[in-house]
């Protein structure tokens, strides 16, 4: 069977990460796949950005009336296709930005896949300290099990939400009726207690670049209404702690994605 990727990327203000996030994929995207943007309101010219460049990133673009959150987007997006359409989605986030050194991402992870009908899922994320979840917060048990796999090294696990590769088919079923508002590791868990595995991949091919770029007064009132509605005091306060004492953020660009990337984390 033919492989046919569907990408879906789910976007809320922060203009310039969408527009690194597009421009990265772009360097990497596998030939034939469909990019779809999913725009949840945004106010600060995302919309207008995203049609003006429709035709040159060939997006197709889903603006819906409110702000869905990512499930309610994912839900979305199943209405427009049947379970067959697509034999793979890819689930990003407006913050998800492709390392542009890994073109056959897609063939590696097809690789893996391979070794076993049951893996459901691959989380793609790059973490900031390899083991650790949600910037450092939690050390995931499972990454003591981990294997090699070529170049990389993967593990079962549930503890990854975004930046994740899932057959279509089996997540196309679990978000036709998903009953939850947030994502986070409830859909690893229905997979496993389906009989599937999830997999995760390390280092991953996807980094979270609000997590270099998170005290950016530019995206403060978005992190105030993200946290608010989210998370809580409490883990906002510690991401902003954190960062303040990195100092990672222009020299992880330009190590990890090039000098003219600087100009997207305004």
């Amino acid at each position: 069977m033919e492989n046919k990727l569907l990408i879906f990327i789910v976007a809320y203000q922060r203009q310039s990460y969408t527009q690194g996030t597009i421009e990265l994929l772009n360097k990497v995207r596998p030939e034939g796949s469909t990019v779809i943007v999913c725009d949840n309101g945004s106010t600060d010219g995302t919309r207008e950005w995203l049609e003006e460049n429709q035709e040159k990133y060939n997006l197709g673009l889903i603006f819906p009336e409110e702000n869905l959150r990512v499930g309610g987007a994912w839900m979305l997006l199943t209405e427009y296709f049947q379970p067959e359409d697509f034999t793979h989605i890819l689930l990003l986030d407006n913050d998800g930005w492709f390392s542009p050194f890994k073109p056959n991402w897609f063939e590696q992870c097809l690789e893996i896949f391979a070794t076993d009908p049951k893996i459901a899922s691959l989380g793609l994320q790059r973490e900031r300290k390899p083991g650790f979840f949600s910037m450092e917060k939690t050390f995931d048990p499972y990454f003591d099990s981990r294997k090699s796999f070529n170049d990389l090294e993967i593990y079962d696990t549930i503890f990854f939400a975004a930046f994740r590769l899932d057959k279509f088919d089996l997540w196309h079923e679990a978000f036709s009726n998903w009953p939850h508002t947030f994502v986070g590791d409830k859909l690893n868990t229905h997979y496993i207690s389906s009989g599937y595995r999830s997999v995760k991949i390390t280092p991953g091919f996807v980094v979270d670049i609000s997590e270099y770029n998170f005290n950016n007064p530019d995206h403060a009132e978005y992190n105030k209404w993200f946290y608010e509605r989210e998370r809580d005091a409490d883990e906002f306060k510690r991401r902003t702690d954190m960062h303040s004492t990195t100092g990672e953020d222009e020299q992880f660009v330009i190590d990890n994605f090039g000098q003219e990337y600087i100009k997207f984390l305004s």
